[in-house]
């Protein structure tokens, strides 16, 4: 049983930001709103249980998102061990945290690589830097560094092939724009 010591300093390193963060993670990752709500009790039960493994507090929120993804795999893999079940994906487009973005590139980004768009979304939307993004990833960040760069241009690959996006984009020369 913890003490109220290890409950309040749990309690404090569990910010508001890293709460949220680990929301978002697990609505990108579950197909409905209660398995979220499931994933996300279970990944903080688990982060409670091990807080005392945790070295530097500094390093939390990187270390719950890692929980939170460690145990939705391995809920995949107890699922795909079954022979009956079968596994969706889930869709990133329809997820809260991608409410934000606009429709094209919600769409573009759930026409990437599940690898990616996991990626692009610890980076840009939780706002985790390289190194809390390997450490949720299990990767150095070089290695994230240069998945980053290919992700970014897969995504724009794909919002340049969208006929809105295409529409819209504006003729070369006057306005400062990057180089292809």
């Amino acid at each position: 049983m913890p003490t109220e010591i290890e409950k309040a300093a749990f309690e404090a390193a569990l910010s508001d930001e890293a709460y949220a963060a680990a929301w978002r993670m697990c609505r990108r990752l579950a197909r409905s709103r209660q398995d979220a709500e499931d994933l996300l009790q279970d990944g903080l039960t688990h982060a409670f249980t091990r807080f005392d493994q945790l070295r530097d507090k500094a390093r939390f929120k990187g270390w719950l998102l890692s929980i939170i993804r460690t145990r939705y795999l391995d809920g995949l893999r107890r699922e795909r061990s079954r022979p009956q079940a079968t596994v969706e994906l889930p869709d990133l487009a329809d997820a809260s945290a991608s409410e934000s973005l606009a429709s094209d590139t919600a769409a573009a980004l759930a026409q990437l690589p599940l690898s990616q768009q996991e990626l692009l979304s610890l980076f840009y939307i939780d706002g985790l830097n390289l190194m809390e993004t390997g450490q949720v990833l299990g990767i150095r960040p070089q290695v994230v560094r240069q998945r980053l760069y290919r992700a970014r241009q897969a995504l724009r690959r794909q919002l340049e092939s969208t006929p809105a996006t295409i529409r819209a984009r504006r003729p070369a020369g006057g306005d400062c724009h990057e180089t292809r």
